[in-house]
């Protein structure tokens, strides 16, 4: 009498040859597209970063244009009066130093500044090389 006790089965079953290297080529597809996303995703946060430290430009400029004050004119008045040309230049001057272009105006107690600076893509060559970011801030003296 023969054994019908199921045998073990040493090895895999053999799949069909009409599948072998399609996920590759699929890798192989999907490997450009997943680098562009990546480098599209890392030029807007190094955008973004630019601009974050351009604004950080801008308002330190506008505060160090307010603390520029007309001696004879705050004795006289008992409250601070800005120095309004004294201002404005201490504000092109904090923009110089910090290697950034852009003006500033100073009026009725107040500095308002306006920074700009190029931004040189790193990983997307994009048809314009640079693009110019510009922040701007307003400080009023207190």
């Amino acid at each position: 009498m023969k054994d019908f006790a199921p045998r073990a089965v040493h090895g895999r079953r053999r799949r069909s040859r009409a599948d072998d290297g399609q996920a590759s080529v699929f890798l192989i597809l999907l490997m450009p597209l997943l680098g562009v996303m990546f480098a599209l995703v890392w030029e807007g946060g190094q955008m973004l970063v630019a601009k974050a430290e351009l604004m950080t430009v801008a308002h330190s400029a506008a505060r160090a244009g307010t603390h520029q004050v007309d001696q004879t004119a705050t004795l006289d008045a008992g409250t601070p009066v800005l120095d309004e040309e004294h201002a404005r230049r201490a504000a092109v001057e904090y923009l110089d130093s910090a290697g950034v272009r852009g003006g500033a105006v100073a009026e009725e107690g107040r500095v308002v500044v306006v920074a700009r600076a190029v931004y040189s893509p790193v990983l997307l060559p994009i048809a314009e090389s640079e693009i110019e970011a510009q922040a701007s801030a307003t400080a009023h003296q207190s």
